[in-house]
C-alpha cells in the first residue's frame, strides 16, 4: 500500500476509521471509581462499522475513488455509526451527573462523522444513493443466481 498515491477519499476514510477503531478502546464514560470503553452495547455495532469502512477503503484500486457498491457500503457504515453515536449521546444525557462522557466517546463521534463526510464529499460525480443501492442490489442478485 502506497499511502502517498492513495485516492483522497480512501485516505480520509481509512484515517477516520482507524481513529474510530482506536477510540473504541479508550474511555467512553469516566466515573468516580472506573471508566468504561466503547466495546459495550451500541459501541460494538459502531466498532463493526469502523472495521467495514476501513476494509472497504483498503480494498480495490487505491488510486481511484470507491466504486458505487463500495461507496454505498462505506456511506451506510458512516451513517449508521454516526446515528448510533448521536443516539448514545442523547441517551447519556438522561443519566444523572455521576457519570461523564470520556474523550474516547467524542473521538469516536468525530470519527463516525469523518467517515460519513469523507465518503460523501469526495465521491465520484456519478455516485448517488439510488445508484449505489441499485449497484449493491445487482451484485447480490448476481451472487445468488450464480450459486443456484
Amino acid at each position: 500500500m502506497n499511502f502517498q498515491a492513495m485516492n483522497k477519499q480512501r485516505k480520509f476514510i481509512l484515517i477516520a476509521a482507524a481513529v474510530g477503531f482506536i477510540s473504541m478502546f479508550l474511555p467512553w464514560f469516566d466515573m468516580i471509581v472506573a471508566s468504561i470503553n466503547g466495546m459495550h452495547d451500541k459501541g460494538i455495532l459502531v466498532f463493526i462499522c469502523f472495521v467495514i469502512a476501513g476494509v472497504v477503503a483498503y480494498l480495490g484500486d487505491q488510486t481511484k475513488s470507491l466504486e458505487k457498491t463500495s461507496w454505498f457500503i462505506a456511506l451506510v457504515c458512516g451513517a449508521l455509526a454516526t446515528l448510533l453515536m448521536v443516539w448514545f449521546l442523547v441517551e447519556s444525557s438522561d443519566y444523572s451527573g455521576m457519570s461523564f462522557l470520556g474523550f474516547g466517546f467524542y473521538l469516536a463521534l468525530l470519527s463516525a462523522i469523518g467517515v460519513l463526510a469523507s465518503t460523501y464529499l469526495f465521491r465520484s460525480p456519478g455516485d448517488d444513493i439510488k445508484s449505489g443501492f441499485d449497484s449493491l442490489k445487482d451484485k447480490i442478485e448476481q451472487k445468488t443466481k450464480s450459486e443456484n
